[in-house]
Order: C-alpha cells, then sequence, then structure tokens
C-alpha cells in the first residue's frame, strides 16, 4: 500500500511542478486506485512467542569477529533507515538550502515550499539513505528571477550532494546521471519508486516555457547515490541476511543432533520441543562454538526442531521435524 501511494503521489509532485517557474503552483488532486491485498504466508507450525534477548551474547557465546561484524550490522542497520533532511549543500553549483517536508493536504492537494529559495523532501516517500528513490524537488525560477535549483542542469557526474539530518548527521551522495523527460510523459515509478539503490533523485522544471500552458515543457531529474568507501563495501553486510536451516535433525533416546550450517554469520541454535498440545516452545539455545547437540532428560515420544540464528538475530526457518520414537 505504502508503494502504491508512494506513486501516486509522487505523480502528483511531478504535475505540481509545472507551477514551479512563476512561483505559482496548481495541485492536482490524487486518483483512486485499487489495491491488491495478499494473503500472508501461515505457518504450519504453532510456536509459543518468548522474548528473544536483545543482545546475542547473552544468548550464545561469540567470538570477537563475530562481535565486530555485530557492531557492523547496527551500523549498516542506522544507514537503512535513512534520515529526515533539513539541509541541503551542493558545492558544485555553490547551493545551500534549508528542505521542508511536502506531501499531500488533506483535500487531496499537493503542499509545496512557498519560499522559491527552499526545497522540498517528498516525505511520504522514501528517506535518503534507504533503499529507494528519495526525491527533492525545487524551483527553477520564478517572476523575478532564477530560483534554487536555476542551475542544477550544471551538475556532472561525481559531484556531491549533501544532506544533514534532524539530529545532525550527514549524508553524502554522488551525481551518477541526469535525464530530460516531457512534462507530461515521465517515468513516474522509476523517479520516485522502490529500488535495490539508495537513491537521491533532485528534480525541477528545464526547458521552453510554454505560456498556455503554464510550465516548461520538460522535467529535469538529476540521479545520485549514496556515497560509500571502498572499504565499507568490501566489509558490507546485510542485516536482512536469513540463515538456512538446520539439516540432519535426529533423536536417539534422549539425544538430539544436528548438522552445523556452513555460514560463518550463524551463532548458535535453538531447540523447540512441542508440549502436549502440540504447541512448539523454545527449550534450548545451543552456540556454535558447542557440539551440535542436546539432551532432554524428558524426550519420550516427544517431536522437536532446531533452528539456526545469525549475527543480525534473524532466526532460519524450522528444521525439519522429528518424533523421538522415530
Amino acid at each position: 500500500m505504502r508503494k502504491i501511494l508512494l506513486l501516486v503521489v509522487g505523480a502528483i509532485i511531478w504535475l505540481v511542478l509545472a507551477g514551479y517557474n512563476n512561483n505559482y503552483v496548481e495541485p492536482e488532486t490524487a486518483k483512486e486506485m485499487a489495491t491488491n491485498t495478499t494473503e500472508e504466508n501461515q505457518s504450519e507450525l504453532e510456536v509459543e512467542e518468548i522474548e528473544k534477548p536483545d543482545v546475542l551474547s547473552d544468548e550464545f557465546l561469540l567470538l570477537d569477529d563475530q562481535k565486530k561484524k555485530i557492531e557492523k550490522a547496527k551500523e549498516s542497520q542506522d544507514v537503512q533507515e535513512g534520515i529526515e533532511p533539513v539541509q541541503l549543500e551542493i558545492p558544485a553549483i555553490d547551493v545551500t538550502a534549508d528542505i521542508e517536508n511536502v506531501g499531500v493536504l488533506d483535500n487531496g492537494q499537493m503542499g509545496v515550499p512557498e519560499d522559491i529559495n527552499k526545497v522540498g523532501w517528498f516525505e511520504p516517500g522514501f528517506k535518503p539513505g534507504t533503499k529507494g528513490n528519495a526525491v527533492l524537488a525545487g524551483h527553477v525560477d520564478s517572476k523575478t528571477g532564477p530560483a534554487i535549483f536555476f542551475y542544477l542542469e550544471k551538475l556532472s557526474k561525481g559531484d556531491e550532494i549533501i544532506l544533514t539530518g534532524q539530529d545532525g548527521e550527514t549524508m553524502t551522495f554522488v551525481v551518477t546521471g541526469k535525464e530530460r523527460y516531457p512534462y507530461d510523459d515521465s517515468p513516474i515509478e522509476k523517479i520516485f519508486g522502490p529500488t535495490d539503490s539508495r537513491t537521491l533523485n533532485l528534480i525541477t522544471c528545464v526547458g521552453t516555457f510554454n505560456r498556455s500552458k503554464g510550465t516548461h515543457e520538460e522535467r529535469l531529474v538529476v540521479s545520485t547515490e549514496l556515497k560509500e568507501d571502498d572499504a565499507d563495501k568490501k566489509e558490507q553486510v546485510n542485516p536482512d541476511e536469513v540463515p538456512d536451516a538446520p539439516t540432519n535433525l535426529s533423536v536417539s533416546g534422549n539425544f538430539l543432533s544436528w548438522h552445523a550450517v556452513r555460514d560463518e554469520n550463524v551463532v548458535g541454535y535453538r531447540i523447540y520441543k512441542a508440549d502436549a498440545y502440540g504447541v512448539y516452545k523454545q527449550i534450548e539455545s545451543v552456540s556454535n562454538l558447542e557440539r551440535k547437540s542436546f539432551t532432554d532428560p524428558d524426550a519420550s515420544s516427544s517431536s522437536y526442531y532446531v533452528t539456526a540464528v545469525n549475527i543480525f538475530g534473524n532466526e532460519s526457518a524450522p528444521s525439519k521435524k522429528i518424533t523421538s520414537d522415530e
């Protein structure tokens, strides 16, 4: 739903830019869109939810290099959350501007900065720094002369865009390209939609001013991506990574064993046992540094499965279930 809303409102912003040339904006009303509902995956296993420790070292024995990876994962997660920008700097064209949140008003119309020297951030969309196309929009000119994005088209690949967030944090984006599109035929999803890269698009009006239509003939989109050091790229981690499930779970009497998951990011395993009602409850945690086994003193006709847990705290799908009578 959020992505569909994103595209609808993105289209509104694009159309609203038609008024940036003379400091007058005639916003469009958002159209209603049908949405498809998706069924959530239903687990075959009924599991009793218990509170997991916030710190993995409280549950598993960790090596120093695993602890370092966890810290790296936390840093990466901070980047994924992005920032709410309040200031923009573009050194190559000597631009410094305050950023104002823009979105859809209660009446369905689009709000835009009244000040032609401010920039609008499309707040209903993606935050800068997250995976997706974050968007900043600015005036190109007005009745009185040039506005904040008058020289935006002079940017070249490699030029830097610096954003400052509410808490003073900064992010630097690097120009990767620029495109001009007809004002009434632009790739809205490409500009405002989801993507695997951490993209920031700057948009404004360009081209000949059409007085009969009250707008410039084209829209300029300058695309940028979040700057990352080469060292960071080499050590890049994926906090969304989920480990494979353990295999070869077996039980002999009251002794369980399984094969280790061949993944350097796995830090341990959780053992689940079904109660009399068939609800699975976690009964033990085993570090990856320990033997992949567990002894249950009360294993008579009991059903078990095991999961793997990685440095990001993500848990695998259950292993194949097994009963102590098998």
